[in-house]
């Protein structure tokens, strides 16, 4: 499934504690192949405008469901997402101050799908080397789109209460949690025991004797089987 999952929609403002204030411009949605799990991994990025007049996204990761706010920075070392691996560690200086990051994930993805506008020439197939730097309650994304262009961008994990904050709402996709879990097995289990309680109860006859036009006489069993709920069944 390669469209996006996040709950945003395109010209659509996002309204959260001012002065924050949005509006989803463009989305695009990247996939990655991993040879070892033989798997595509799928994550979704929407610019968005009006944030201080600057170029930000929100990323939505599908693996793994993270919000990440990316406002662009402008990094002292040059940075190449080709020439960077994972495991390393280096120093780089924004804000007036070095900071040690370790290099997390290091790829090239592939654009999956675009809707909307963007401030980037963007293609459908088009692939983007990229690296992402960990560092102290931060992580840096540098992307390469092509041979022009070579953005990094600051960026900081948003829980429920931070997108609730920018957004105004959770924008993350509800997904299935534990407590829905065990509510879901607790209804399942009660319904099965309803249903068989309902199946078992007790059988009463009452005997009914029958003359017929000869003058023959007969007894029948005329039963009733009474649910153990009482006379009125379910709900009474």
């Amino acid at each position: 499934m390669t469209r996006p999952r996040a709950r945003m929609r395109l010209g659509t403002h996002l309204i959260g504690t001012p002065p924050w204030r949005s509006l989803p411009h463009g989305v695009v949605v990247y996939g990655e192949w991993d040879p070892e799990d033989r798997t595509t991994y799928y994550w979704e990025e929407w610019e968005v405008l009006g944030y201080e007049n600057l170029d930000f996204w929100v990323e939505y990761d599908h693996y793994t469901r993270k919000v990440t706010l990316y406002r662009p920075v402008h990094v002292t070392e040059h940075l190449e997402p080709a020439h960077l691996s994972e495991g390393q560690q280096l120093v780089v200086t924004f804000g007036g101050h070095q900071h040690p990051v370790t290099v997390g994930e290091v790829g090239v993805g592939t654009i999956q799908h675009l809707a909307g506008a963007f401030t980037y020439d963007l293609q459908m197939g088009q692939p983007v080397a990229y690296a992402e730097l960990q560092g102290d309650g931060f992580v840096l994304s540098v992307e390469r789109f092509d041979e022009r262009v070579l953005d990094v961008y600051h960026g900081t994990v948003l829980d429920t209460a931070g997108q609730k904050e920018h957004f105004g709402k959770r924008v993350a996709p509800g997904g299935l949690t534990f407590k829905g879990v065990l509510v879901g097995l607790a209804l399942v289990l009660g319904l099965g025991w309803m249903t068989t309680s309902c199946g078992s109860g007790t059988e009463t006859c009452t005997p009914r004797t029958v003359v017929a036009a000869d003058g023959t006489v007969t007894t029948e069993q005329d039963c009733v089987r009474r649910s153990v709920f009482g006379s009125g069944g379910l709900g009474k």
